[in-house]
């Protein structure tokens, strides 16, 4: 009897042993495949986002811009398919991983396919923090590529206004600062600003000489380029003096020319779309300043 009962425990003991045994090779084979996954999946997030940069119009790029990463990332081009809509508006990737496991081929398990998706969406920005140029023009229905005046000479503003505003604080040191590096704080749709009047001729030399500093033309710059300016789009600058004015949109320019001629400062650049960081509306109709989101 005591016999059978050292038996019937030896089969169990040697079950238990089995059970762990498996449990524990799928736990850790298990480990490997979430790693593995969260490895594909931030590759494909990089890729994905970095080619948005270009879009919508340079789909070719864009996607010549993934490629790029995915191989930088060890994923290789025949492991993912990308997806780009017609007018760049959306992408996606769908990719996958075979990984084998290690401890599961103990009993018949080689490898697991993983499978990944990830997309993103273009649309309109409603704000922006960070990086904001304080000129301001009106809101317009130009076309991409028109030379547009963002600061107007001595003259040609409106009751002394010419274009600049007031971001954060007054005044020509402050101006030039917000000017050089742009303004930290955030704007948005629906806000009230103050204009900055005056002609502010003192700002020109400074900007003269760091636009000259970036050698990149309207034909050839890159994502990124410090020419390239968000300025917010205005209801309107027919105020008098110092006043308030209404963001109804924000804008992209690449900026052209910075000019000072008898004393008048005039800033021009080209109006572009473009893809940077802030708040989106997907409805919203876009005006240039375009914002780019992870959606699944």
């Amino acid at each position: 009897m005591y016999r059978r009962e050292e038996g019937n425990v030896s089969i169990l003991v040697s079950l238990i042993f089995v059970i762990l045994m498996v449990s524990t090779a799928f736990v850790m084979d298990f480990g490997v495949i979430y790693a593995e996954k969260a490895k594909l999946v931030k590759a494909m997030d990089a890729a994905i986002l970095a080619g948005g940069q270009v879009l919508p119009d340079q789909t070719d790029e864009a996607r010549s811009v993934m490629e790029d990463y995915l191989l930088e990332n060890n994923v290789a081009l025949d492991q993912v398919e990308i997806f780009i809509a017609e007018d760049g508006m959306t992408a996606e990737i769908r990719g996958y991983t075979d990984v084998p496991h290690f401890f599961g081929k103990v009993i018949g398990f080689t490898e697991t396919r993983v499978n990944a998706k990830t997309k993103i969406a273009l649309g309109s920005l409603t704000s922006v923090k960070g990086g904001i140029r304080p000129f301001g023009v009106e809101s317009f229905d130009y076309s991409y590529g028109d030379i547009i005046t963002l600061k107007a000479g001595g003259g040609d503003g409106y009751n002394g206004n010419y274009g600049a505003l007031a971001l954060g604080g007054r005044g020509a040191s402050v101006l030039i600062d917000n000017a050089l590096y742009g303004y930290d704080g955030e704007l948005k749709i629906g806000d009230f600003i103050d204009t900055e009047p005056g002609n502010m001729a003192s700002l020109i030399p400074h900007m003269k000489s760091y636009i000259n500093s970036i050698p990149e033309t309207f034909n050839d710059y890159s994502p990124g380029s410090d020419r390239i300016w968000t300025i917010p789009l205005l209801a309107s600058l027919d105020v008098s003096g110092r006043d308030q004015v209404e963001i109804v949109g924000f804008g992209q320019f690449f900026i052209e020319d910075v000019q000072k001629k008898s004393g008048k400062a005039e800033l021009k650049g080209r109006f572009i779309q473009y893809v940077s960081q802030g708040d989106i509306n997907f409805d919203q109709v876009s005006k240039g300043a375009l914002g780019m989101k992870l959606v699944e």
